[in-house]
């Protein structure tokens, strides 16, 4: 039985689904799933990482510190646009050349 779910798309092939479950015994657990689209086919590749209701306080505690790292050391998203593809990831000496008219 899902309990609360949440939906968000990072890129336009990856979506994150972050649910609160209970199992038959009426235990609470989150699932953090992670589906992607596979390149070129209509068939998504899914991952899952499971949460138990015993471990989400120090889950939490640690992930803050994660967020908390990431603040600090990333550059403002405003200023670093997200790559559209794998010829933007490249570093651009690493880029085919176009011919020059």
């Amino acid at each position: 039985m899902k309990c609360s779910p949440y939906e968000y798309t990072v890129h336009d092939r990856r979506t994150y689904f972050l649910n609160i479950k209970e199992n038959r015994t009426k235990d609470l657990f989150l699932t953090v799933v992670e589906s992607k689209k596979k390149e070129g086919i209509e068939e998504f590749d899914r991952h899952q990482v499971v949460i138990f209701e015993d471990d989400i306080e120090a889950f939490a505690r640690e992930f803050e510190k994660v967020l908390a790292f990431f603040r600090e050391r990333s550059r403002p998203a405003h200023r670093r646009p997200r790559p559209r593809d794998d010829r933007e990831r490249r570093p651009p000496q690493d880029r085919p050349r176009r011919p020059r008219p």
